[in-house]
């Protein structure tokens, strides 16, 4: 999963936007990738919150069989990117989100999207509801913001002006 110039920022307002380290908050958001095995990482990070490699493999040894060396790795590069921040605490390193898992999944599904047509949206939106479950409140929620979006008469096809071929 790519992301890229995302604006995500922590309940305390870390800005995404710069060069990361373990000391600053901010991140390089043009040159990176987020993995699949990444991903898991974050997921229990969000659920946890500060969190420390022991506590995340505890959580994961059964369900991934990673080693332990394994998710510190997973962790340096996320606080590489700067999706992670660490503090050393005692003899241990506690990781936190910069962003929250709401953020995160808006980004992702902003940067899906700039990946294929614009005419191509509609089937990936009703490939999600097919896929997905929902309340009432849910549904709800998605009339209302689908009643808030004004229609065009056609939706341009902008796969030149991302140097991309399409079959639209």
């Amino acid at each position: 999963m790519d992301i890229k110039n995302h604006n995500c920022h922590h309940a305390t307002s870390l800005k995404l936007t710069g060069l990361t380290s373990t000391t600053t908050n901010n991140i390089n958001t043009n040159d990176f990738n987020i993995s699949d095995s990444e991903l898991v990482v974050m997921r229990i990070v969000w659920s946890l919150g500060a969190t420390t490699a022991d506590q995340i493999y505890s959580k994961l040894d059964k369900t991934y069989q990673w080693a332990p060396s394994t998710i510190k790795t997973f962790l340096a590069r996320l606080v590489k990117k700067g999706l992670l921040t660490n503090q050393r605490v005692s003899r241990k390193y506690v990781y936190q989100a910069t962003c929250t898992e709401d953020e995160a999944i808006a980004q992702m599904a902003q940067d899906f999207l700039h990946k294929i047509c614009a005419r191509k949206h509609t089937n990936v939106i009703l490939e999600m509801i097919d896929a997905s479950n929902f309340t009432e409140d849910d549904k709800v929620a998605i009339d209302d913001k689908i009643a808030e979006k004004p229609s065009v008469t056609e939706v341009a096809c902008d796969c030149l002006d991302n140097l991309q071929y399409c079959s639209c």
